[in-house]
C-alpha cells in the first residue's frame, strides 16, 4: 500500500495473462514468477523512502539547528510536502523530451539526490544566509522529486497489468514503509551519536547525505529495470476549477480537506522544535516518538481497509475526522514521555483510518481523473504553505520572556480543525463502497510527519 511512490519506471517483460479463473493466490504466485521487473521496482522504493524519510524527520530540526524562527520553522516542515504537490501539476503541462520519460524522471531523481546533499551546505553560511538558503533547497530537493510521480504513474499503469496492481503495490509499499522507518530510527541514532561527540551540525549532513545517496541508489536500481514505454496520454477536457461548480461531493470534500490541513499545518511543523527546545528531548527519544505513530499505521491498515470495505469510506471519514481535531490538543495535557507515547498510538489510530478514508474518498468523487487530482494536491499544497504561516506567526506573537510559542500553535490549531469538522464534515456525503477493495489501493508515502507519521497518498 502506499505516500510513497513517487516514481519509478517500469518494464517489466510482459508476463503470461493470468486467467479470470485464477483464484488470488494462484495470481500472485504468477505475478511473482514472471514480472521480476516488479521486484527491483518495488526494493527502488525502499530507497526513495529511506532518502525522503530522512529528510521529512529531520529538516525541521536542521532548520533550528540553524537558528531558524517560528516563520522559516513553519515553511520548512510544510515546504517540502508542498513543493512535491504544487510540482506535480507543473509535471502534467511539461514534456519529456527527446529522452522519453525514462530519462526525464532519471535527471529529476539525480538533481533531487543532489539538492538532498546540497542541504548540509547551509551549515557552512554565515548565519543570516543558512536559512534562506536551506528554504530554497528544500524546495528545489522535493519539487524534483514530485515532478517525476506523474510520468512515473503513467509507467507504473503501462506495465504492470491491472490484475496485478494489487500485488505490486502491497509489496513496494510494504518496502517503503521499512525504509521509512529505517530513516527515521538511523537518522535519531545518527544524530545522538555524533551530538554526544559535539558535533550535532555534522550529524545532520551525514543524514542529508545519506538521504541523497539512497536517491542515488534507487535511481540506478531503476535504470536496470527493462525498458517499457508508457501509451500516450488520454485526451482530458481541460476544466480547471471547473470541477468545484459540477461536482457537489467533490466541492464538499475538497473544502472540508482543505480547511483541515490548513488547520494542521498551524502546528504540525512545530512538535519536533517543541521536543527538542522546550522538553529537552534527546533526538533518540524525538525518533522514537516520531516513529510510533507510523509503527501503528503499519499494523493498523489493513484493519481500516477491512472496515471501509464493509460501511464505506464516506462513514469511516466523518468518524475519523472528529478524532484528529483533538491530536495537537492531547500535547497540552502533559509533557510526560508515557503520555505523549500514547497521544502518538492515538494520532496513528486517527490518522491512519482518516488517510485511508481520504485516499479512496478523493479517488471516487474524482472518478481518478488525473487533472482533478492534480487539482486538488496543487490546492492542498498551496493551503499547507498558509496554515505554517499561520503557525509561524502565532509562534512569534507568543514567544516573550521566555515562552517559545509552540503550545499555542497546538492549541490554535486544535480549535481551528474543529471549525471544519462542525461546518462541512457532516456534508460530505454520497461516497459509499467502491467495487474494488480498499486493501488493494494503491497507496504511496508522502511524507514523515511528527504527530502521523507516515502520511499516505493515492
Amino acid at each position: 500500500m502506499p505516500e510513497a511512490a513517487q516514481e519509478s519506471t517500469l518494464p517489466l517483460t510482459d508476463p503470461p495473462p493470468v486467467r479470470p479463473r485464477l483464484h488470488a493466490g494462484a495470481g500472485e504466485a504468477v505475478a511473482r514468477a514472471s514480472a521480476p521487473g516488479s521486484r527491483a521496482l518495488a526494493i527502488e522504493g525502499a530507497f526513495q523512502s529511506l532518502a525522503q524519510g530522512m529528510g521529512d524527520a529531520y529538516v525541521g530540526a536542521y532548520a533550528l539547528c540553524l537558528g531558524a524562527g517560528g516563520i522559516a520553522l513553519g515553511l520548512v516542515a510544510t515546504l517540502p510536502s508542498a513543493a512535491g504537490s504544487l510540482a506535480q501539476a507543473v509535471a502534467r503541462r511539461t514534456r519529456a523530451g527527446a529522452g522519453g520519460a525514462r530519462l526525464f524522471i532519471s535527471r529529476a531523481w539525480s538533481a533531487q539526490a543532489a539538492g538532498y546533499i546540497a542541504l548540509g551546505s547551509c551549515l557552512l553560511l554565515p548565519r543570516a544566509l543558512s536559512v534562506p538558503a536551506l528554504l530554497a533547497l528544500v524546495f528545489v530537493a522535493w519539487g524534483t522529486g514530485g515532478v517525476a510521480i506523474p510520468p512515473w504513474t503513467a509507467l507504473i499503469s503501462a506495465a504492470v497489468p491491472r490484475s496485478r496492481h494489487g500485488w505490486f503495490f502491497a509489496l513496494r509499499g510494504a518496502c517503503q514503509q521499512a525504509g521509512t522507518m529505517v530513516a527515521i530510527l538511523g537518522g535519531a541514532a545518527v544524530l545522538s551519536c555524533m551530538t554526544a561527540m559535539g558535533r550535532e551540525g555534522l550529524g545532520f549532513a551525514v543524514i542529508f547525505m545519506i538521504a541523497g545517496l539512497a536517491r542515488a541508489v534507487g535511481a540506478g536500481i531503476f535504470e536496470r529495470v527493462p525498458a517499457h514505454e508508457a501509451p500516450p496520454p488520454r485526451a482530458e477536457r481541460a476544466r480547471g476549477f471547473a470541477i468545484l461548480r459540477g461536482s457537489v461531493k467533490f466541492r464538499r470534500l475538497a473544502i472540508y480537506l482543505w480547511s483541515l490541513h490548513l488547520a494542521t499545518y498551524v502546528s504540525t511543523p512545530f512538535f519536533v522544535p517543541y521536543m527538542l527546545r522546550d522538553l529537552r528531548f534527546s533526538y533518540a527519544l524525538v525518533g522514537g516518538l516520531v516513529a510510533t505513530p507510523a509503527v501503528v499505521k503499519i499494523l493498523t491498515l489493513r484493519l481500516w481497509g477491512r472496515l471501509a470495505d464493509r460501511v464505506g469510506p464516506g462513514p469511516l471519514l466523518r468518524g475519523s475526522g472528529w478524532l484528529v481535531v483533538i491530536v495537537p490538543g492531547l500535547w497540552l495535557v502533559s509533557g510526560n514521555v508515557a503520555w505523549l507515547v500514547l497521544a502518538q498510538i492515538f494520532s496513528g489510530l486517527a490518522w491512519g483510518a482518516f488517510e485511508l478514508a481520504q485516499a479512496s474518498s478523493i479517488l471516487q468523487a474524482t472518478r481518478a481523473r488525473e487533472r482533478d487530482v492534480a487539482l486538488f494536491n496543487a490546492v492542498d499544497g498551496a493551503v499547507t504553505i498558509v496554515g505554517s504561516l499561520v503557525g509561524g506567526a502565532t509562534v512569534n506573537f507568543f514567544a516573550t520572556g521566555g515562552r517559545s510559542g509552540f503550545l499555542q500553535a497546538m492549541a490554535l490549531s486544535t480549535a481551528l480543525r474543529a471549525v471544519p469538522a462542525l461546518a462541512l464534515l457532516w456534508r460530505v456525503r454520497g461516497i459509499g463502497r467502491p467495487d474494488w477493495s480498499h486493501l488493494k489501493m494503491p497507496l504511496r508515502v508522502f511524507a514523515v510527519r511528527p504527530t502521523r507519521g507516515i502520511s499516505l497518498r493515492p
